[in-house]
């Protein structure tokens, strides 16, 4: 059992999913859902990149395999960028938590809250493109991967929708210190990153199933 002031180390590629797990549940600010939505991102990205393993090869799919190969580097690229995203979100924060600390007029504490600050929006914002990405590489492929690994590809889908919501999510909460225009133009790109995300599922989805019936 955690004391109420342990403290588990910054997480990254090499955590375990049980120690990551365990850090998420504990009484510390990092890894938070900055973290998690990453790794939400990275899972979509591996079931995706399963369905295409899968196609690849597969008897009847040999006409689709070069657009097959793209999708599936694609998505590896995604899962790469994700488990980045997820280590640098928990850097970016901790950064702006030891910028707090300093004393007021220190040499460097202003400057460095304002590089976190922009970090701790900037990180987010790529977690839900790159979902947006992910989301729009499964809808290019429904119709051409193996009919047997549909539900997972929905499984890639429904995280990367989830990822692109919380990431977005995470975006806002950080706006608070930027100047009106600056906080419009991303509140924009938020909007318009969760309104695109949006459009992909509920066009793939109805897809999926509607194959799924028809085997």
């Amino acid at each position: 059992m955690l004391g109420e002031n342990s403290e588990i180390p910054l997480h990254d590629q090499t955590t375990t999913i049980e120690k990551f797990l365990e850090a998420a549940a504990a009484k510390q600010p990092t890894p938070g859902g900055g973290s998690v939505s990453a790794l939400a991102g990275a899972l979509a990205a591996s079931m995706g990149e399963m369905v295409v393993n899968y196609s690849i090869g597969k008897k009847g799919l040999e006409a689709h395999v070069g657009q097959l190969r793209e999708a599936l580097s694609v998505l590896h690229r995604g899962r790469e960028m994700m488990m980045g995203f997820l280590a640098e979100d928990q850097a970016a924060y901790e950064a702006l938590t030891a910028a707090r600390k300093l004393p007021a007029g220190a040499v460097g504490r202003e400057s460095g809250i304002a590089a976190a600050s922009l970090l701790c929006i900037q990180v987010p914002e790529s977690m839900a493109i790159t979902a947006v990405e992910i989301l729009g590489v499964a809808d290019s492929i429904v119709e051409i991967v193996n009919k047997y690994l549909l539900s997972d590809l929905a499984v890639c889908c429904e995280l990367a929708m989830a990822t692109t919501r919380t990431a977005v999510y995470n975006v806002r909460v950080n706006l608070a210190d930027l100047d009106g225009e600056k906080r419009k133009r991303i509140e924009e790109t938020c909007e318009r990153l969760v309104g695109r995300a949006t459009g992909i599922i509920r066009r793939v989805i109805p897809r999926i199933w509607e194959r799924v019936s028809s085997t």
